[in-house]
């Protein structure tokens, strides 16, 4: 077996407590880099220059992981009334998810490619350099509990951007309004719930009744929240803050200050790769209407964060 879960001894003052260890095609991860944010705040940029680090994989949207990441963001009760359980599927959905095969991993040929059946499920040849893991799938920032109860000594890296151009990306991107139809949401029974932006009763008859643009603004609302929740609970030792604005322009300081946080040798030049829209194109996106409900739901976080 390429991946296994090895169990034992950790003990601490008050009981004796079970410590895991995860190896994946034959290497023990170790400080696993985790990217959050908001949908749409620039979290696969830095993905993506993540990603080019000899040595490094960092995965994002495995199904496995998707489908463990949208059951407790959906459901945030799981992450207290099942957290054994709930911590366990995650592991185990990263124990397949950063499993490099021939048919998985981004250097081989990939699914098309003709593979013997039973060299389909082991390691490739590539899956030898790999020595740290990540991923940065979306609305990782969600089950941000579960992952540092899954993998105790992660780091984690969050983005913040300027939520006016974030509910603009969100209000032309079908898979983010896809979360605003009726059958995606379990709103009365999942109360608060950070994943729609819902902490107060009242909250519950905006989303239903408000426009697209209030309802993408409490999702980001709910969004910089839960950072700002990870924020106290972190050391600046195990959680890095980005703010998308910074990182465009200055791409050096941005990838140095990465691979002191990580350790890993990130690129400025591959920072520069993938920009979606500007800063501030919300101006010519939103109309007046969008942006007076963005900022009776948003205007104190906006403010807070320093966007005005």
């Amino acid at each position: 077996m390429h991946t296994r879960w090895a169990k034992g001894a950790k003990i601490n003052a008050i009981m004796k407590q079970p410590s895991y260890i995860l190896v994946v095609n034959g290497t023990k991860v170790q400080r696993p880099v985790f990217v959050l944010g908001a949908p749409h705040s620039g979290v696969p940029e830095i993905a993506h220059a993540l990603s080019r680090v000899p040595g490094f994989h960092l995965g994002a949207g495995s199904s496995g992981v998707l489908n463990a990441v949208y059951a407790v963001a959906r459901r945030p009760s799981l992450a207290t009334e099942k957290a054994a359980g709930t911590t366990s599927l995650l592991r185990e959905a990263y124990a397949e998810a950063w499993q490099l095969t021939p048919l998985t991993c981004p250097r081989c040929p990939g699914p098309g490619a003709r593979v013997p059946a039973n060299a389909s499920a082991e390691p490739c040849e590539h899956s030898a350099d790999v020595r740290r893991y990540g991923d940065a799938s979306p609305d990782l920032l969600f089950c941000a509990t579960v992952l540092r109860t899954a993998f105790p000594d992660a780091l984690f890296v969050q983005v913040i951007r300027d939520g006016r151009d974030v509910i603009a990306d969100m209000m032309e991107d079908e898979r983010s309004l896809a979360w605003l139809r009726p059958s995606f949401m379990n709103l009365d029974h999942e109360f608060p719930n950070h994943f729609f932006g819902l902490e107060e009763e009242s909250d519950l008859v905006a989303f239903k009744e408000g426009s697209t643009a209030t309802r993408c603004a409490m999702r980001w609302r709910g969004a910089v929240r839960m950072s700002a929740l990870l924020r106290r609970s972190l050391d600046t030792d195990r959680l890095m803050t980005l703010r998308y604005e910074d990182v465009h322009g200055a791409e050096v300081d941005t990838a140095e200050r990465l691979r002191r946080f990580t350790g890993a040798r990130v690129s400025a030049s591959e920072l520069l790769t993938g920009r979606s829209w500007g800063v501030g194109s919300w101006r010519e996106r939103l109309s007046r209407e969008q942006y007076q409900d963005v900022q009776e739901v948003a205007g104190l976080e906006l403010s807070r964060l320093g966007y005005r």
